[in-house]
């Protein structure tokens, strides 16, 4: 003990050391070759210096074997710890709590035992209190953690299950589905009763020493299943309804319009007849049931005509047509309604391409509709349309080629259009906002129709703009013959004719 306590500095100091396995085995050397100099020395007859050499040697020995003393009693304190930790305690003092490595090792093994303690309880918690059924299955497809949400959702307990194949919960051949790893598939999953259910898959794995473990969750699909099939036979129902109610329109096309087209006949044949009469004040009230007529006879038609097209019964008459004539015809008609808000219409078009393969009434209203959107989103500003040529690749047989295309530019100054309102602008019955139809009026038909007929007639219709400073529409029709649009129509006759 009094040596001890003599090379007690001495084996603090050393504490703070290493202890790689080949410096005790130098240390053992050293003392050797000590040795072996003393005897070296008592046969030169130099006792002195061989005692001298021995003691030296002694030392050395001695100091190696307290330090491993200090060694084997830390290490022993260290196992003790770890035997704690492994038993499940939760805070475990450091051992040893010197400054040496080994101390600093216990400090930290202190500290991760608190940690893995912390987080195995939230671990446990997850486990226990999740609303999803959550099982642990090892490489042989045992069950070896049932949460009890799981014990909820199958009728087995915990005891009853674990240890059992995956099979029992899940029918073959979908019980090795929760090897493939994903989210959210669905299965089917089998009670204790032995009824059955839909549920939704999602699985991981984990390798823990060289084996792999799977963890499962597991949702019942029931009550969603239910609500998707609700959810289906109501939008069957409301697409039947829906379609029922585009047929009798579409149906009833010729009984709506005859008794208009009745009134304003008989308006007009009134204003002449009171105009030759010279009954001024007869005159205006004529004027206004005219144009009322009118008004609900355009209405109409764009009812009727979304009407069509929602029942699969609209369509175009194709024909060769000169577009000057044409472009005369919607001027007349859009320049009294751009004078009303005091606007200019111009109309830019060098007379290229002359002619055009479409349904030039289609074509018409599409123009109109464009034209009188942007007459009365304009005031005391500039209306413009451009009639050019473009370019644009098309695949329309699966084969990328260019497709010659006409285009209208129908531009304005109008008060604009956010990001917000262009991404709702072309649904049926449905206009920028509620604000502008209070303020503008309209069935917000228009724009539909004009996307629906461009579509329908191989084309496009897109827009730009820009609030407070005006928007411009682009509408592009192919440049086809007539040969061109008889073989589409065969082509779709004969795949219509399949189905």
């Amino acid at each position: 003990m009094l040596l001890r306590r003599l090379l007690a500095p001495v084996v603090a100091l050393l504490t703070h050391w290493s202890y790689p396995r080949r410096f005790s085995t130098a240390g053992i050397v050293i003392a050797t070759l000590l040795v072996a100099l003393a005897s070296l020395l008592l046969w030169q007859n130099q006792a002195l210096m061989a005692t001298l050499v021995l003691g030296i040697a002694l030392v050395v020995m001695l100091t190696f074997t307290v330090l491993g003393l200090s060694v084997i009693e830390d290490v022993n304190d260290l196992a003790v710890m770890i035997g704690r930790i492994a038993s499940g305690e939760h805070q475990v003092p450091p051992m040893p709590a010197s400054d040496s490595e080994i101390g600093v090792v216990a400090h930290s093994l202190a500290d991760l035992s608190t940690e893995w303690a912390l987080s195995g309880l939230y671990r446990q918690a997850i486990v226990e209190y999740a609303v999803d059924s959550i099982m642990i299955i090892d490489e042989h497809d045992s069950i070896t953690t049932f949460n009890p949400a799981a014990e909820h959702m199958f009728g087995y307990t915990a005891s009853e299950i674990i240890g059992q194949p995956i099979s029992r919960l899940i029918p073959d051949p979908l019980h090795r589905q929760y090897k493939l790893i994903s989210i959210g598939n669905e299965i089917t999953g089998r009670r204790k009763d032995d009824s059955v259910f839909p549920m939704d898959l999602s699985s991981g794995q984990i390798i823990l020493d060289r084996r792999r473990i799977y963890v499962v969750i597991l949702r019942d699909a029931t009550r969603r299943k239910q609500a998707e099939e609700e959810l289906q036979r109501a939008r069957d129902d409301a697409e039947a309804a829906s379609r029922s109610k585009s047929t009798f329109l579409a149906n009833m096309s010729h009984e709506l319009r005859t008794p208009l087209n009745a009134i304003i006949g008989y308006s007009e044949l009134l204003i002449d007849d009171v105009v030759e009469m010279g009954h001024e004040n007869l005159e205006s009230d004529l004027r206004r049931i005219h144009r009322a007529g009118t008004h609900l006879l355009g209405l109409i038609s764009d009812i009727l005509d979304i009407s069509k097209i929602e029942a699969g019964k609209m369509d175009l008459r194709y024909e060769q047509f000169d577009l000057a004539p044409m472009l005369s015809d919607v001027e007349l008609t859009v320049a009294p309604l751009a004078t009303q808000n005091g606007n200019r219409f111009e109309i830019s078009y060098d007379g290229q391409p002359a002619t055009l393969f479409a349904d030039p009434v289609r074509v018409r209203q599409i123009l109109v509709n464009l034209l009188g959107n942007a007459c009365k989103f304009t005031n005391q500003g500039t209306i413009t349309l451009r009639i050019l040529t473009d370019t644009q690749d098309g695949d329309s047989r699966g084969i990328l080629q260019p497709f010659d295309f006409i285009r209208f530019d129908v531009a304005d100054t109008g008060i604009g259009m956010t990001s917000e309102q262009l991404a709702r602008l072309f649904q049926p019955f449905t206009q920028a906002d509620d604000s502008t139809t209070r303020k503008y009026g309209g069935t917000g038909l228009g724009l539909a129709l004009s996307r629906h007929f461009c579509q329908m007639m191989g084309g496009t219709i897109e827009v730009v703009s820009t609030p407070d400073t005006g928007s411009t529409f682009i509408v592009r029709l192919p440049l086809r013959d007539p040969e061109d649009v008889s073989a589409e129509a065969s082509e779709r006759d004969a795949v219509e004719g399949r189905r």
